[in-house]
């Protein structure tokens, strides 16, 4: 094949010999004494996955899988974000947020421009075998969830412009809170606002408003605000609540840890990961002076005020505020488990500090 001026090398090579087969820890020395790479607390690395930048920094808890690669100019990922096995994102910017995921076999590419950028925002996910064309920026937000086989693309050109066919660059931006189920395809151009939804399998072609619903090939606005969505009432959100943690409680016993229900305190026993408890202040209930001890967590529905936060970090207590829309920096092994479980209701609280 004839050389070019520009390299365009997809697969790092070169960097893959030197650094890709290294055990996480030595991994983590060589990328900090002999590339300059900032890496936080605990970040792991798995079999050949690697990270090849010039201004590399990863947070706290940072995972890169097996045979996964993140490739760009700058990369700036947040505290416990994660890149799939298999999963490969290559772009001049890439810029992750907090909590962010990147699952298995997604694909993040194609050809780069000097302002091509990938921003993924915080607490967000794109699922599998999802793939994402950064040509020109792509912008997601906070919240946001990007379903299976989604396909996004800033350019768009095969046929002769001279012939009159179309060519068309142009940067895509999803806001805060947004769902793309399974299968949704994103043309250049396209801006979707905050808190929308598109049905699966729908093709969008041109900007979709704010606290939308939208569906069809072209996708058409079915539903929007006031009607979409609609905010449950305080007694409602108090029973999903209870149905939520009705629901965690049969999963963890399913699991194999044992459960110890004494008023508002849970205790939960895990053969391999110790002895745990939870306090949940459920909506209503009066105000409870709980002895609370360092390693318990606290679900609450009513907002935590500043000061109660900063006692318990004090104390070493965790907490998810379900109505203060935070959580503690960091967390318990059941802490840990019940903001994963609880996101999988769309529940994704961002960690204080």
């Amino acid at each position: 094949m004839a050389r070019t001026l520009v390299k365009k090398d997809r697969i790092p090579w070169t960097h893959l010999a030197l650094f890709g087969w290294l055990p996480s820890p030595l991994k983590r020395l060589a990328y900090r004494v002999f590339l300059g790479y900032r890496i936080g607390r605990s970040v792991q690395f798995g079999v050949l996955g690697v990270v090849v930048g010039q201004d590399v920094v990863l947070g706290d808890h940072v995972s890169i899988g097996s045979f996964a690669i993140v490739s760009g100019r700058r990369i700036h990922i947040g505290r416990h974000s994660s890149v799939g096995t298999f999963s490969y994102v290559a772009c001049e910017d890439i810029e992750i947020g907090e909590d962010a995921k990147i699952r298995e076999q997604v694909f993040v590419g194609g050809p780069q421009l000097p302002d091509s950028k990938f921003v993924l925002g915080s607490r967000t996910i794109i699922l599998q075998m999802a793939y994402i064309n950064p040509t020109k920026p792509v912008v997601i937000g906070d919240d946001t969830g990007i379903g299976g086989h989604c396909l996004i693309f800033t350019h768009g050109s095969w046929l002769n412009i001279l012939d009159g066919y179309p060519v068309t660059f142009a940067p895509v931006t999803l806001g805060k809170s947004v769902w793309l189920p399974w299968r949704v395809f994103i043309m250049p151009g396209v801006t979707i606002g905050d808190g929308s939804v598109i049905g699966a399998n729908s093709l969008v072609t041109s900007a979709i408003p704010p606290y939308s619903l939208a569906m069809g090939s072209p996708a058409k606005v079915v539903k929007s605000a006031p009607d979409f969505p609609r905010r449950p009432t305080p007694e409602q959100r108090a029973g999903i609540v209870a149905k939520m943690i009705g629901a965690f409680d049969r999963y963890m016993e399913y699991s194999g840890v044992s459960l110890a229900v004494e008023g508002d305190r849970r205790t939960y026993r895990s053969p391999d990961a110790g002895t745990w408890r939870l306090w949940w202040r459920a909506a209503g209930a009066p105000a409870a002076d709980s002895p609370v001890a360092p390693g318990d967590t606290i679900l609450s529905e009513t907002p935590l005020d500043a000061a109660t936060r900063e006692r318990y970090r004090a104390q070493r207590v965790y907490w998810l505020d379900l109505a203060g829309y935070t959580r503690s920096d960091d967390g318990s092994p059941l802490a840990e488990e019940l903001a994963a479980f609880i996101s999988r209701y769309g529940i994704r609280l961002p960690r204080d500090g």
